[in-house]
């Protein structure tokens, strides 16, 4: 019997948990850039009109700022096509992509609430009647010479100067003679480009009569109106989207999530008139946009004609054309819309994500495996209940999964719960050419033996490769499934022992351990599943990367 060397004490802490280890700088360094815009926001001091909310309001406005930035990225579905597969991927915590991305965003409508409900409850406390404040009743230069520009007004005359040069409208001569040495000596100070307070726009002089004439306009056309209803709007926005992105609302209603999550673009676009400094946010409006290019242009591929076709009674089989220009890799996957299914009041705009079981490198077809888990997908297998089928869709990617990972690591643990095998089927057939040599485990647990059919041609075809050692652990939890089994006469030659009954996760790890003891572990299927492998490879020290689309 194999004597295994127990795992060191450094692979245990160290290579299990690399994600967390490769994420903790950045979450580090994020925190920090976050504390420490709070804390620039909210040190602020002008007049007696500063309270605590006003502080509250800016801290949160100014966190706000980096969160923004880069909430986006860990669901930029291209720009992690480009990572996933390859090598520098590999040292980038990549796997809590999408759970970064959830907290990010439970964290932005924490924050995004506090700002809000400061400012709404600082402009209470002002003399100014609160419907004045939110709806801009006083002229944007009044307003600000009032507030947030009072420390550097000389004398409190000149805001009722100005206050009465708006009100009998704002005549040249009497900028010339009142305004101009007013604005020169209090604003222009300040405000121009060679100017070092970092809380001063730099490219508002106020140094002639048009720059000045802008900021004297109130009501709707006033710059507080448009900071503070974009501001409210922006909230909404933020809360219906994390509203429905609760695990429980999400799973109940996939679609509804879907369709607000896209008001996540209109928020991006009132970004660029609520904030007044547009630094922070130029570069992630760019990413978006090219996203959005990417997504709707470069990798979209509508009326794809896809042929349907029953494998077990809630498991359709879609096969589709490979579209000229599209080229998928093992571990790859697209998604799908159907547009005879889009309709009604929150399915208009529908998609799906799917594994790759073959990603159409040698013939050129794109083969997926559906399971009826949803109204979506019962759909679709519906259209296959009386026999094969064909029917137009919309097809958007292909984009790498974490499964893609599994080509730049070295022996592979692949754990498989039911359809799940499906990324799993795609990384078999990339093995056929590639020859770097391996070490292969699949452990599949299935209920239903008919998908075995799906393991023959890969059974032959990975036994003439002489890089490939193959491993088949396959599970039947069910026993009544034996005679369903036997049906299946599966070829001898296959030499695929099928065992009945859940796996014994210790003694089967143990068992693997003893054959391979360096391993990187892959797994999709049920959650339960997946943590039970993640657990037990932990214990051997073996990295792990799950498969999960929602």
């Amino acid at each position: 019997m194999s004597i295994i060397a127990s795992p060191s004490p450094w692979a245990r802490i160290v290579r299990a948990r690399l994600e967390l280890w490769l994420g903790l700088p950045w979450i580090a360094v994020f925190c920090a850039l976050l504390g420490a815009q709070f804390y620039l926001g909210f040190v602020y001091q002008s007049n007696d009109t500063t309270n605590i909310y006003l502080r509250l309001a800016r801290g949160g406005a100014w966190a706000l700022l980096p969160l923004l930035a880069v909430m986006w990225l860990p669901v930029m579905r291209n720009l992690l096509n480009l990572l996933e597969g390859t090598r520098v991927g590999r040292w980038l915590p990549l796997e809590g992509a999408r759970a970064t991305h959830r907290w990010l965003g439970h964290l932005l409508a924490a924050i995004a609430l506090l700002h809000g409900s400061q400012y709404l409850i600082y402009n209470t406390t002002l003399s100014i009647p609160f419907s004045d404040a939110l709806f801009g009743g006083e002229a944007d230069l009044v307003r600000s010479m009032r507030t947030s520009m009072y420390d550097f007004v000389t004398d409190d005359e000149s805001i009722d100067v100005v206050e009465r040069w708006i009100a009998a409208g704002a005549p040249r001569d009497q900028y010339l003679s009142e305004i101009q040495p007013i604005m020169r000596q209090d604003c222009t100070k300040c405000h121009n480009t060679t100017s070092s307070r970092t809380y001063a726009k730099n490219d508002m002089p106020l140094s002639s009569y048009e720059d000045v004439l802008s900021w004297t306009r109130s009501g709707i056309s006033s710059r507080q109106f448009r900071i503070n209803m974009t501001g409210l709007v922006m909230l909404a926005i933020f809360a219906s989207i994390w509203l429905t992105s609760v695990a429980g609302a999400r799973k109940k209603a996939f679609n509804r999530f879907q369709t607000l999550h896209r008001l996540g673009y209109l928020a991006a676009l009132l970004m660029l008139l609520h904030i007044p400094s547009l630094s922070w946010i130029m570069v992630p409006v760019a990413v978006v946009a090219l996203e959005l290019w990417l997504s709707r242009r470069r990798r979209l591929y509508r009326d794809c004609t896809a042929q349907l076709q029953l494998v077990t009674p809630d498991v359709v089989r879609v096969e589709i054309a490979c579209p000229t220009g599209m080229r998928s890799l093992p571990g790859h996957y697209v998604q799908l819309r159907v547009p005879a299914f889009c309709g009604g009041r929150w399915v208009r705009d529908e998609w799906h994500a799917f594994s790759l079981s073959d990603p159409g490198a040698d013939d050129g077809r794109l083969v997926l495996k559906v399971r009826a888990m949803g109204d979506w997908t019962r759909r679709l297998v519906a259209q296959a209940a009386d026999g094969p089928c064909a029917m137009a869709v919309d097809m958007r990617g292909p984009f790498a999964s974490p499964a893609a990972q599994a080509m730049v690591h070295g022996n592979w643990l692949l754990v498989a719960g039911g359809i799940g095998v499906t990324p799993f089927l795609s990384l078999l057939r990339g093995l056929l050419g590639n020859s770097t040599p391996r070490d292969v485990h699949l452990v599949w647990v299935l209920r239903q033996p008919a998908l075995l059919k799906w393991l023959e041609p890969l059974i032959d075809a990975l036994a003439s490769r002489q890089h490939v050692r193959m491993h088949w652990h396959v599970y039947l939890p069910d026993a009544s499934a034996q005679a369903e089994l036997a049906e299946l006469r599966l070829a001898p030659e296959h030499d695929l022992e099928v065992r009945i009954g859940r796996p014994d996760w210790e003694q089967l790890f143990a068992q693997i351990a003893a054959d391979t003891p360096q391993l990187s572990s892959f797994t999709c299927g049920p959650h339960g599943l997946m943590d039970e492998v993640a657990r037990h490879s932990r214990r051997y020290g073996w990295p792990i990367r799950s498969e999960k689309f929602v």
